[in-house]
């Protein structure tokens, strides 16, 4: 790059950040802001599945149809930016930041909406109907089947379910026997009762909340209700939605009693069809007076009833009264259903008509709901570890690198000001995992200038004036970035394409960050350093921090000839690993086994005891609750309850209680199927075999495959240790961890390429020297930039893990455990190993005998120990080193460095001649 065109890549530079700048002030015109995640801003995601209809294959047409109904009831609801998705063949993901009721919300946008209107006591059977045609209530499933079973027929059954021996349902309503016992191995469990629907039958409720139900002698029943229908579409039931005008359904109130009601519009075909079952209705009401009741009495007790059931549950049950409506109802004027709660529920079943029924049954597979305060304690935690992870980072770069450092001190600030522009850009959605990935991406952006500062050190301390060394450190550094960056964002992109959606805003903007960081390090840093090199002061080599002798003497250490007791000391590590993950096994959270999460917070410290005995008060006694954060006698302010997927129903139950117990607050709940927790599983596993196929396919193509077989092998070491401490130490395992891990599989090679890749350079340098000698004197150049690029990395980590809440400490946790072993096997297995492969080349096995010619060589402060008789060897060694290093070029501004390199090479000439006549070593 030439300084004109630097001056203009500046000049851009600052307009771009002058632009950032004007969007960041809320006065200007293009001012512009992030946009804040569930887990930042509190709201709703979740994850519904497609049942296919029984009669026929689930299609794109089923799941479009789907999409526009749910985003027409979200935009009722007056959600702003609502994000609505199909995933996979039958999945929809809706997402919906700052909705003030998560919970309420939920109900509406999964709800089928299958509205059937039934002639309930024609359409009753046994046992839900008695002698005299009147309703009877069952208050259980099981208590309602249990003495059907005779008459089931396994092809002909509507509906399955499956009872524990306490009698309480644990698997149903599902469409099929298998379904029903997938949880079980497709068995009955021992003491277990499967029960299913006689044929051309249906169960249906009537809510504890409603205010009557058929057959329940009270107002205001307690329990839930439950009976036995005909279903025999399209006969029974005898109307459906479909005999619906959505357009005339509306909420309102009852003028004479004021109530909240839902009118109910019908088409002309539902009009005539509605008048005819009144009619029936009130023609058979009439019979049963003056036959059962004799023609006497009370003649309302006789009145027929028209059943409302939306969803499977009876919401209104008029009756038809065959004293003024002898003939029936006239559908003209439609019907209404009352009996409802407030005018919230009038509304949003209003609403769920308005956008008419699903074309298929959903079931929920995964649900969030974040509370608007955990999300902005949330966000204020993620501020503060970004914040002193950048600090710390500058800092570091600053002590080590001093002017070099401030260059990328200032390339950070580039770097930050660029990224929070592309965040705006492309409108991506920050969340609490895409801040951790933003926090990675500080250490991204640093270990780049690292790579290029060691080499920039390098030159200058060979010899070459400041500006020549800024120039072949770039022009070297280059391909070492490039390999390294490419690989993580090979990872980021196997990430964002397997992952669920929370894990996807940390690949994004890992991958993000990494193109950026790429950017600053060989553009922006590289143009302000050519700049400055038109001023005589920057060629101080002690400005730059390319004084000393570079490697210090303790890194000087047979690192491949030591190999067996490094193999020996990280298989006895691995050995310990996988021993802890099979016996031990690994604390898989909901997002593997399913069930439901629950996080709150109390204002006061609370005994973990007394929220156990709230959480068994209501049924939860097999809950595990788990104090958050300081402990003071064992009391918490922040708590997490685990239970087996709980309904809506329930969580509301547990919220309520621990709300008047101990005054909870900032809930955050999260609900997930068994089957989903499978199919996130099986993703996580493919994400990391994909990743190692596509690493090693890289490494492969830029090197061979002696360099790509080492690389897997110091993968798979880096990903069993990680996972073996988890396993040691009981961690919970998340879609967060999984990410981390993929993270470390990046992060772990990024160090190895560096070493690799001077390896590579080394080898038609050292032409003569073993393999053995190759990789050590490799090593011993490339450690400290190794060890600088780990350690700056590290340094944002472990800020996530101080200060990030409870979800960044998890993922902080496994990135420290990860590139801490990573480091080490980058070092101690993926050299070494690699030494293994070549050694066994024609031309390295002709200089096998070589490979003692560091033995008995030590290091005191960077100065070589020669033992007596090895003062051949000595020289040897210093010559092998001295060619692995660039030779230096004139420069005007050091006369003195040509003459000392002519003296340097003239003694190693001399060293030469002396040893072709003297040889050492082994006889060849």
């Amino acid at each position: 790059m030439t300084r004109r065109a630097a001056i203009v890549v500046l000049a851009l530079i600052a307009a771009a950040l002058v632009a950032v700048a004007a969007m960041a002030v809320p006065s200007s015109p293009i001012h512009d802001k992030a946009t804040l995640g569930l887990d930042l801003q509190g709201g709703l995601e979740v994850t519904l599945q497609a049942v296919p209809p029984r009669d026929r294959q689930l299609t794109d047409d089923d799941l479009k149809r789907s999409v526009e109904i749910m985003r027409n009831r979200v935009d009722k609801l007056g959600v702003s930016e609502p994000e609505i998705r199909t995933q996979g063949d039958d999945q929809i993901v809706i997402q919906l930041p700052g909705v003030d009721n998560p919970e309420a919300a939920a109900e509406i946008i999964g709800k089928t909406a299958q509205l059937e209107l039934f002639d309930l006591e024609a359409d009753l059977v046994p046992p839900s109907i008695d002698a005299q045609k009147f309703p009877v209530a069952k208050g259980s499933i099981y208590d309602l089947l249990a003495g059907q079973q005779s008459l089931v027929k396994e092809d002909a059954a509507e509906s399955w379910y499956l009872f524990n021996k306490q009698k309480k349902l644990v698997a149903g309503p599902e469409n099929s026997k298998a379904k029903a016992l997938q949880k079980h191995g497709g068995k009955v469990p021992d003491g277990f009762k499967l029960f299913a629907t006689p044929p051309k039958t249906v169960v249906v409720s009537c809510g504890a909340d409603e205010p009557v139900c058929p057959g329940v002698g009270q107002v205001n029943p307690t329990n839930e209700s439950y009976y036995l229908l005909k279903y025999d579409p399209p006969t029974v039931p005898e109307m459906t939605g479909a005999d619906l005008n959505l357009d005339g359904t509306r909420a309102d109130f009852d003028p004479t009693t004021s109530q909240p009601i839902v009118l109910l519009d019908f088409t002309n075909r539902g009009a005539d069809r509605f008048q005819e079952i009144t009619r029936a209705e009130a023609t058979r009401g009439k019979l049963l007076y003056n036959t059962v009741g004799g023609g006497q009495g009370d003649a309302d007790s006789f009145n027929q009833h028209f059943a409302i059931v939306l969803d499977r549950e009876i919401k209104s049950w008029p009756s038809i009264d065959f004293n003024d409506y002898p003939g029936g109802i006239s559908g003209d004027n439609g019907a209404q259903i009352t009996g409802l709660g407030d005018v919230g529920e009038a509304r949003d079943l209003a609403l769920v008509l308005q956008t008419g029924a699903l074309p298929v049954e959903f079931v929920q597979l995964d649900q969030t709901a974040i509370s608007a305060t955990l999300g902005k304690d949330s966000l204020q935690e993620a501020k503060i570890a970004l914040l002193a992870g950048l600090l710390l980072v500058a800092l570091f770069l600053l002590i080590f690198y001093r002017f070099l450092g401030l260059i990328a001190v200032v390339g950070l600030g580039i770097y930050a000001g660029l990224l929070y522009a592309a965040i705006l850009l492309f409108d991506v959605t920050l969340t609490l995992p895409g801040i951790a990935g933003l926090v990675l991406t500080l250490g991204v952006a640093a270990d780049a200038n690292v790579v290029i500062f060691e080499r920039v050190k390098e030159e200058a301390r060979a010899g070459r004036s400041v500006r020549a060394a800024i120039a072949q450190g770039y022009a070297k550094g280059f391909a070492t970035i490039v390999d390294a960056n490419v690989v993580t964002a090979i990872t980021a992109l196997v990430l964002f394409a397997v992952a669920t959606a929370s894990v996807r805003g940390f690949a994004l903007m890992l991958l993000i960050g990494t193109a950026i960081s790429m950017l600053t390090a060989v553009l922006a840093t590289r143009a302000l350093l050519i700049v400055l090199g038109s001023f005589s002061w920057i060629e101080n080599p002690r400005l730059m921090g390319a004084t000393g002798g570079g490697v210090p003497g303790w890194l000087k250490l047979d690192f491949i000839g030591r190999r067996n007791f490094w193999f020996g000391f990280s298989a006895t590590v691995m050995a310990v690993a996988l021993l802890a993950i099979g016996l031990r096994g690994l604390n898989l959270g909901i997002d593997f086994e399913g069930g439901t999460q629950m996080t709150f917070s109390t204002p006061q410290p609370t005994s973990l005891e007394q929220v156990r005995t709230e959480a068994a008060q209501i049924g939860q006694a097999d809950a595990v609750i788990q104090g958050r954060g300081a402990s003071t006698n064992d009391s918490y302010e922040d708590f997490s309850i685990r239970t087996e997927s709980l309904t809506q129903a329930e969580v509301r139950e547990l919220q309520s209680s621990l709300t008047e117990a101990v005054d909870a607050q900032a809930f955050g709940v999260k609900n997930v199927s068994e089957s989903f927790g499978g199919q996130i599983a099986n993703s996580a596993l493919l994400a990391i075999f994909v990743s190692l196929l596509l690493i090693c396919a890289y490494i492969s193509l830029r090197f061979q495959w002696k360099f790509a077989v080492p690389t897997l092998v110091a993968l798979a070491h880096d990903v069993i240790i990680t996972v073996g401490i988890y396993a040691l130490v009981g961690r919970e395992v998340t879609t967060a961890t999984v990410a981390a891990v993929l993270t470390v599989l990046g992060y772990s090679i990024y160090d190895t390429i560096i070493i690799f890749d001077r390896i590579r350079e080394n080898m038609p340098i050292m032409r003569k020297a073993s393999f053995r000698v190759i990789g050590n004197v490799s090593l011993w150049e490339v450690i400290p930039r190794s060890l600088a690029t780990t350690f700056i990395t590290l340094l944002p980590i472990s800020c996530l893990y101080l200060f990030g809440g409870d979800t960044l400490k998890d993922f902080a946790f496994a990135l420290l455990v990860g590139i801490g072993a990573g480091a080490y096997s980058s070092i101690f297995i993926a050299a070494p190993l690699l030494a293994v492969f070549k050694e066994r080349e024609p031309e390295y096995r002709r200089r096998k005998d070589d490979t003692e010619e560091l033995a008995g060589l030590q290091t005191v402060g960077g100065a070589l120990v020669v033992e007596p008789g090895e003062e051949a060897l000595a020289e040897e060694a210093e010559d092998l080193v001295a060619a692995a290093a660039p030779v230096p070029s004139p420069s005007p501004a050091s006369p003195a460095q040509p003459a000392a390199s002519s003296s340097s090479s003239a003694r190693r000439e001399k060293r030469r001649q002396r040893r072709s006549t003297k040889p050492h070593g082994r006889a060849r």
